[in-house]
């Protein structure tokens, strides 16, 4: 396998693309923490009283955000992604009736100018290689006033992760590569016409036993999984199952996240 510090954008994107194709059936557990109430705050804190009609989850998997956005607003929410096996899952899913499913690709929205007012990703930037093209899209299709809200990571939580410091460091030169410096998105968006781009730092106390890393490493219930080389696994495993051995504790594993707001 090829060294993760030095893959090529284009060989990310098609590993990323097989990987989230194959595991369907674990992409839920891997996302038992995320919680949408705070983004469903936080859209509706940026968003005029009244004003909230429509909601695009780009990315959206197997429907966690969208579906819950579609419970806790009263706008029309619709969660697109380009796998359909995700979408099938998605579609076995009790649906409230403000949501609605589309497959496609966040460079191409299948939506008319100025239709939307948010626009949510969800760990969906770093995975797109067009992302001025993508950036493009989200400005034409959002409503003057609108927002795109961009959930990721920035280098400094990255290099704060209990997992990519102490279980794989092998991962942590790739994790920087791929998810992109915060300065480096906020003047991208700007560049294509965004008129104000705001961050803002969110953290929650949560913890996480080694065995429970453990499953998921083996489920590969997160993408980054798919980019370790066998010895990495091996090592994983091993600094894993060690911890397991002197009883399981629970880690110190925060759930934090920086968002970016851009203003249309």
């Amino acid at each position: 396998m090829e060294q993760t510090s030095t893959i090529s954008l284009e060989k990310w994107r098609q590993i990323s693309k097989a990987h989230f194709s194959s595991i369907t059936p674990y992409y839920d557990q891997g996302r038992a923490f995320e919680q949408g109430r705070p983004w469903v705050e936080e859209i509706q804190r940026n968003t005029p009283v009244g004003e909230l009609d429509w909601v695009l989850d780009v990315g959206c998997g197997t429907g966690l955000f969208a579906t819950e956005f579609s419970r806790q607003m009263k706008a029309r929410v619709i969660g697109i992604d380009p796998a359909r096996a995700m979408l099938r899952h998605a579609l076995k899913k009790e649906r409230p009736s403000n949501l609605n499913w589309s497959q496609g690709a966040a460079e191409s929205l299948p939506f008319a100018n100025e239709t939307l007012q948010a626009v949510f990703l969800s760990q969906v930037w770093h995975h797109l290689i067009g992302q001025e093209g993508a950036g493009r899209e989200f400005l034409r299709c959002l409503k003057p006033g609108g927002g795109l809200y961009i959930k990721t990571y920035s280098h400094a939580q990255l290099k704060a992760r209990w997992d990519l410091r102490e279980i794989f460091p092998e991962l942590m030169p790739l994790m920087l590569q791929i998810y992109p410096d915060v300065s480096h998105m906020s003047t991208l968006l700007k560049e294509i016409g965004f008129s104000s781009v705001t961050t803002k730092s969110t953290s929650k106390e949560d913890f996480m036993r080694p065995s429970q890393m453990l499953k998921l490493m083996r489920e590969k219930a997160w993408s980054m999984f798919s980019f370790l080389s066998p010895e990495g696994i091996a090592e994983g495993e091993a600094r894993l199952n060690a911890l397991i051995a002197t009883g399981d504790q629970p880690v110190l594993y925060p759930e934090v996240h920086l968002l970016v707001i851009a203003r249309r």
